[in-house]
């Protein structure tokens, strides 16, 4: 991730510039952008990564879409989104729909700190989500985000250098791989989806499509890995599909 965030951000950053897009030049403008990388990357990511090695992925998915259920309360609290019966419906039907296409899914080892951290780390990215819309930062989307992921790297240098072996990271064609497909598809295309969702809509909505995550996970790993789906897999994304359906309409 500290690589990944590093070359993401800075490149991202460039590309900005080379827009003809402003950075920020005061020290006062960057601390909501480096607040906003620290929960949306740092914290949320970091620790997402740390608990998953001690979690099934069932159990990490399930944990993951308490995100929109958690968002929807909190924006109802403090941004004034209405919470109305279709939202509330919507929510509880997909979040319903993932707890049961993930269920045979869950396995037996999943420690109890492991499944907190989830949850921590879902609490930091609904905060840095609530701070991004109550602060309505005035940069270009692509500085935001590139200003987010280079704060993000730079904090990761820490532990990075505590705790990581730099000796066992190898540069091959399949890191490379990788690395590429998630600076391009996630931290740049995914999450520049995500802002812009949030710049245009309540935050609520925009979180709903994080139900769709797992699902597209099943029919992935279906996909191109050859695991088996089977009729629970597809009712319970269709019913996950309604309730993000409903959200939209409410």
């Amino acid at each position: 991730m500290f690589f990944r965030f590093i070359v993401a951000g800075s490149a991202l950053l460039l590309i900005a510039r080379w827009r003809g897009a402003a950075l920020p030049a005061r020290l006062a403008d960057w601390w909501p952008i480096a607040l906003l990388g620290a929960l949306n990357y740092t914290l949320y990511l970091g620790l997402t990564a740390v608990a998953l090695r001690h979690l099934s992925a069932g159990m990490g998915a399930v944990l993951a879409s308490t995100n929109p259920l958690m968002l929807a309360v909190c924006a109802a609290w403090l941004l004034d989104e209405r919470l109305t019966v279709p939202k509330v419906v919507g929510l509880l039907a997909s979040f319903a729909g993932v707890a049961w296409v993930m269920w045979s899914r869950i396995g037996p080892d999943n420690e109890p700190g492991a499944m907190g951290l989830i949850v921590v780390s879902i609490a930091c990215l609904v905060a840095g989500t609530l701070l991004f819309k109550r602060a309505q930062p005035r940069f270009d989307l692509l500085v935001l985000n590139g200003g987010q992921l280079l704060v993000a790297g730079l904090l990761l240098a820490v532990p990075v250098l505590v705790w990581e072996d730099l000796h066992a990271v190898r540069f091959t064609s399949s890191f490379l791989a990788a690395q590429a497909y998630l600076i391009v598809g996630v931290s740049w295309v995914g999450m520049l989806i995500w802002f812009w969702l949030l710049t245009h809509g309540d935050a609520t909505r925009a979180s709903a499509y994080f139900f769709l995550n797992p699902v597209l996970g099943i029919f992935l790993g279906a996909l191109l890995l050859g695991e088996p789906l089977h009729a629970r897999d597809f009712l319970g994304s269709a019913v996950v599909a309604v309730g993000i359906w409903l959200v939209q309409r409410g």
